[in-house]
């Protein structure tokens, strides 16, 4: 991306803003007194459908950031694990997502999977266009 890592940094940290700049998330507020670092947690109502309670569990200021994903509605997934690393000097930086996952309906889950997983990469993918946005206009 060409924006600085502290910028970028600076968008996944207001941690429960996120329907502020991602076009995924129809909504989001705090569910703890905590915002931001370890234990913050958050929902967050997606957008067409389906919500996410979520759990900040590991926090490196400007470089890691692991978010748990403790619950799903009207998804297949029952939870995961994403994991954001962010590299780079000056104007420009990298975000890398790590995304692991257990699917809800047994054996029709798992079938799910390589559709899942090419839905996720589009939303991801989103994710990381809406990110570089609204990391720019910091």
């Amino acid at each position: 991306m060409p924006v600085p890592r502290s910028a970028v940094w600076a968008v996944l940290a207001d941690f429960p803003n996120i329907a502020s700049w991602n076009s995924g998330v129809a909504n989001s507020f705090a569910t703890s007194d905590a915002v931001a670092g370890v234990g913050a947690q958050r929902h967050c109502d997606l957008s067409p459908t389906g919500t996410l309670e979520e759990t900040i569990r590991e926090w490196e200021p400007d470089s890691r950031m692991v978010v748990s994903i403790d619950s799903a509605t009207r998804l297949p997934i029952r939870r995961g694990v994403v994991t954001f690393t962010l590299t780079g000097d000056g104007d420009r930086s990298a975000t890398e997502l790590d995304y692991r996952y257990d699917t809800k309906w047994g054996v029709a889950g798992r079938l799910m999977g390589p559709v899942l997983a090419a839905q996720l990469t589009k939303g991801f993918n989103g994710f990381l266009v809406d990110l570089e946005t609204a990391a720019r206009n910091r």
